[in-house]
């Protein structure tokens, strides 16, 4: 799931999981199963906790933080 697809274009402060990510009509149902709802809850935790420590907004974090975090922490990220 694409970095880009937790983070809404027009509302700051906000990153979604689950069910609620964006995409198109046939991606959206790729990802609905519960098993890339949790892999993106994942992801949008570490997100939210490394936008936290840099005073950063979700849409300028750097992704490559986000991986790397999900790295250390056993997720399959590739």
């Amino acid at each position: 799931v694409p970095y880009r697809a937790l983070v809404p274009k027009e509302i700051q402060g906000l990153i979604v999981a689950g069910r609620c990510i964006g995409g198109d009509k046939v991606s959206h149902a790729a990802v609905r199963n519960m098993m890339c709802c949790a892999v993106s809850g994942q992801g949008a935790g570490v997100a939210a906790a490394l936008a936290v420590r840099g005073a950063e907004r979700f849409d300028r974090l750097d992704v490559r933080a986000v991986r790397a975090e999900l790295r250390r922490q056993g997720a399959r990220v590739d």
